[in-house]
């Protein structure tokens, strides 16, 4: 056989759990960057929240004290980092793809998803780190 030639092979039509799979591996990237981008959403509003009790919290044991040790100023720093992080899973990023190639197109798409998962996984990460510094400061009070 030479290279201009095509061999062809004989095969079963595709069934319906077929159809649906290769259906999903189709829309699964493009679907991917819409969960992730609303997983950051929440997660953003969570560490606002979060934040928010936390101050309720310190005022409360602290009363009229005021404390500036580090160890307060550590759960904001955190979590301002969570939300540097789920504010880039949100942001476009530009990416270079070739006119009329679906094949680049559907890199950019993969490629995308994973830079906003591992943004979405450093946030995360981030915020339960200021969740656990956040409570270990109550543990000095008198």
């Amino acid at each position: 056989m030479t290279e201009d030639q095509i061999e062809e092979i004989d095969s079963i039509p595709l069934s319906d759990a077929d159809r649906y799979y290769l259906e999903q591996g189709y829309k699964d990237p493009v679907e991917r960057i819409g969960r992730i981008e609303e997983a950051a959403k929440f997660l953003a509003g969570a560490t606002a929240t979060t934040s928010g009790l936390y101050l309720a919290a310190y005022k409360i044991a602290l009363g009229d004290a005021t404390n500036a040790a580090f160890f307060w100023l550590q759960p904001y720093i955190l979590w301002a980092l969570s939300l540097v992080c789920f504010v880039l899973v949100l942001l476009p990023h530009r990416h270079p793809t070739k006119e009329n190639d679906p094949n680049s197109w559907k890199e950019a798409f993969v490629e995308s998803g994973k830079r906003k998962y591992l943004r979405l996984m450093i946030g995360t990460a981030f915020f339960i780190l200021g969740i656990l510094a956040g409570a270990f400061p109550f543990h000095a009070l008198p």
